[in-house]
């Protein structure tokens, strides 16, 4: 065969193999894709998809109502701030009340929510094969948004703690306040061993007051706190004193009734002129944990209506889509 011809069969063929190369490999690429699961393939996963959306499209409902029951804790957590800073002890109480049960349903819900989605018709290891990628797309951001939910019910505890302890220290501070002027008023009417009795049981009270403070001193800045509860203290240990040395004295004018009268002047003019140190107090105790809490809450409504967003979205069109006309 001439040297030319038979070259000339060897480029043919080569190109042929060349060819049958080429498709084999457009196919290829085609195969891998357009696999169950994207958009390439949508056919092979619209079954699956048909099948785990009424799951979801209910799943999502849940989320906007547990998103609005969400809002509702956070009005009533900044409702409770309020009362508490303005000592309404009626408002501050019923909005814990109210709110513990709502943190509780909420996490219950939830709860619930996680649970169908987690047992949409398709989940498991063949999810890729079952689902479309937006089927497992919008099943991935609600379960996320579900998480923003895990601590709202241990928020709103530590809201009502913090509450409690408010209203149980300005029940304890201006009980002591009352008792111990009426105890006052006894010893100006020359009745000092009632006055000394009276004046123990304004003491206890302080006490009381004081093993609150103690707790609270773990987590907050109890300083305020601490000088209104010193200085009424000192106050009572002064007039305690003087009532004593009055009893002691048996009608006479002592050196020792001289010194506690003294001291007992020194200590009146160091206790607080009114009650806005108690303001100040609770103002201390809220940023303790109460501003936490609601600040806790306020970041899972947040999370929530962002996933509710994203869920309600319209879909983005498939990529290399054509867009209408």
């Amino acid at each position: 065969m001439p040297r030319t011809l038979r070259i000339a069969l060897l480029t043919v063929l080569w190109l042929l193999i060349a060819a049958v190369i080429a498709i084999g490999g457009a196919g290829l690429v085609a195969a891998t894709q357009n696999v169950p699961g994207t958009a390439g393939r949508a056919e092979l996963t619209a079954a699956g998809d048909a099948a785990a959306a009424p799951g979801l499209d209910h799943a999502e409902r849940e989320i906007e109502g547990l998103t609005a029951d969400v809002q509702q804790l956070g009005e009533l957590g900044r409702e409770g701030l309020g009362a508490l800073v303005d000592s309404n002890f009626a408002t501050l109480d019923q909005a814990v009340v109210e709110g513990q049960a709502l943190a509780g349903s909420v996490e219950n819900r939830s709860a619930a929510i996680r649970a169908e989605l987690t047992q949409l018709p398709g989940t498991g290891p063949d999810e890729v094969l079952n689902w479309s990628a937006e089927t497992r797309r919008r099943r991935d951001v609600a379960l996320a948004a579900l998480d923003a939910t895990g601590g709202l019910q241990a928020a709103w505890i530590k809201l009502a703690a913090g509450a409690t302890v408010a209203d149980k220290l300005t029940t304890l501070l201006t009980d002591h306040d009352t008792i111990a002027g009426q105890a006052a008023a006894s010893g100006r009417s020359a009745k000092y061993s009632a006055a000394l009795k009276t004046l123990a049981t304004a003491q206890a009270k302080l006490e009381q007051a004081k093993s609150m403070r103690d707790i609270l001193a773990n987590t907050i800045d109890v300083s305020t706190l601490t000088q209104w509860i010193d200085r009424n203290d000192e106050y009572d240990a002064a007039l305690k004193h003087l009532y004593e040395a009055t009893v002691a004295g048996k009608g006479r004018l002592t050196d020792e009734m001289r010194t506690a009268a003294l001291a007992e002047r020194r200590a009146h003019t160091l206790l607080p002129a009114n009650t806005s140190g108690l303001v100040i107090i609770l103002a201390e105790i809220a940023r303790g944990g109460l501003n936490q809490a609601v600040i806790g809450i306020e970041g899972a409504r947040a999370q929530l209506q962002a996933a509710v967003d994203d869920l309600t979205a319209p879909p983005s069109p498939a990529p290399g889509a054509s867009a209408s006309p």
